[in-house]
């Protein structure tokens, strides 16, 4: 099993150490969170214009703001 932290950042997320959700570099996929990382998503506003979800090891910083974190075993 491997822990990722996923961090709804603002901003330009081209900055940060980590990838983004959304894309295909990314070591997990939006179809792989179960449904409580799904409500978290959507209870920390990670849809809102300027916002992005950033996909790091787990305990590491994305390196820019973060609004909320949570970590994620897969």
């Amino acid at each position: 099993m491997t822990t990722y932290t996923l961090s709804i950042v603002e901003g330009d997320a081209q900055e940060a150490t980590g990838t983004d959700l959304f894309s295909p570099d990314c070591p997990i996929t939006f179809s792989e969170l179960g449904p409580y990382s799904l409500l978290w998503l959507t209870e920390n506003g990670y849809d809102r214009p300027g916002r992005r979800v950033v996909v790091t090891p787990a305990g590491r910083s994305p390196g820019i703001p973060v609004i909320a974190s949570h970590d994620v075993d897969l």
